[in-house]
């Protein structure tokens, strides 16, 4: 993974957290030049498909960045949850996840289309999955840590990430916001991953009580 750009990490302690135990929130930056959304024509079943999708590599809205992963590393592990990847009108939905070590994905398809869902870590099959209709659902565990990149074998632009993670972890939204609630106090590595813009790394020290602040930002 890569890393570009400076790191602005500004600490704060604040206001007393819920039930004793620490918050690590921020947000996610892009300092580049701002663009237009971009979309991607598609080229095969355009009555469920449409014409093109959102280009959803880089969604920036203006400097706050989606679909930014942040993990605490060393910090109690969260259980395992159930989680969905969904398509829907040819899309991968949601374009990111990160989910615990153990967890559930719930693969299902919501377009009356055949789909794939090829999850790669590296060049390495993790799941290869085929969904011929609609409403199928197929659980699939996922037992070892580490990304996966989803692609459809038939639609070439879906793609989505699941980011199996061994600690506490969120996905920023459009407003590029995060936060991570009861961790105990202590000394913590926390990396930001983003599909384009790579892996950022800092460490934070979260109190007992209260709230430390972490503010990522990416650019040239």
């Amino acid at each position: 993974m890569r890393s570009h750009g400076a790191l602005a990490v500004a600490l704060l302690l604040v206001a007393p957290g819920r039930g004793g135990a620490g918050e690590l929130t921020g947000s996610v930056r892009y300092g580049g030049p701002a663009s237009a959304p971009g979309t991607i024509p598609t080229t095969k079943d355009r009555a469920v498909c449409g014409g093109t999708i959102e280009e959803e590599s880089l969604v920036v809205a203006g400097d706050r960045v989606a679909n930014a992963v942040v993990v605490v590393k060393g910090a109690p592990a969260a259980p395992p949850v159930r989680a969905t990847l969904d398509q829907e009108r040819c899309r991968y939905r949601p374009h990111v996840q990160a989910v615990p070590v153990g967890s559930t994905l719930d693969i299902t398809n919501g377009d009356p289309l055949l789909h794939s869902v090829h999850g790669w870590s590296g060049h390495v099959t993790r799941f290869d999955i085929v969904t011929p209709s609609r409403g199928m659902r197929v659980p699939t565990r996922l037992d070892k840590p580490g990304l996966i990149q989803v692609r459809c074998d038939v639609h070439a632009w879906m793609v989505a990430y699941v980011l199996v993670v061994e600690g506490p972890a969120t996905v920023t939204g459009r407003d590029g916001a995060f936060a991570i609630h009861d961790l105990p106090a202590g000394k913590y590595v926390v990396t930001t991953w983003h599909e384009r813009l790579g892996e950022k790394r800092a460490e934070v020290t979260v109190p007992a009580r209260g709230e430390v602040r972490l503010d990522v930002s990416y650019g040239p």
